[in-house]
């Protein structure tokens, strides 16, 4: 495993797939947990995203806990990404806000809407 494709311990395999504590992308960050390496760019792919949207079934993910690790990454020539464990809680309440909103946002033009044309628009807009 390694913790920086900047300097690769196995140039056999170049990208890396790891899971950390806090943004990877932090100055001086050294807070990864675990990770693999991998000798292609599909084959990290696969493993990115099964961590991202199959923790539960990703050998990786199943290391830290399903919700036990805060950020995933994907590093490799011309290859860097780092997304969020989509199960922490705060991401959880984000979603649910932004549904919230969304909901609230309708119901607002929905209202304006049955105030200019009349209940069908209001019925209309709202998905009725």
């Amino acid at each position: 495993m390694t913790t920086s494709a900047a300097h690769p311990a196995n140039l056999d395999k170049p990208y890396t797939v790891t899971l950390w504590g806090s943004n990877p992308d932090e100055t001086d960050n050294n807070d990864c947990w675990t990770g693999d390496d991998f000798a292609t760019r599909d084959e990290a792919i696969k493993a990115y995203r099964e961590v991202v949207m199959f923790p539960e079934d990703s050998p990786l993910a199943k290391v830290c806990g399903r919700g036990g690790w805060e950020y995933v990454m994907i590093d490799g020539p011309e290859t860097h990404e780092v997304t969020q464990n989509p199960d922490r809680p705060s991401c959880r309440r984000h979603r649910r806000e932004q549904a919230q909103s969304a909901r609230s946002w309708q119901r607002e033009c929905a209202m304006e809407a049955g105030m200019l044309h009349g209940i069908n628009a209001y019925n209309d807009t709202m998905g009725y």
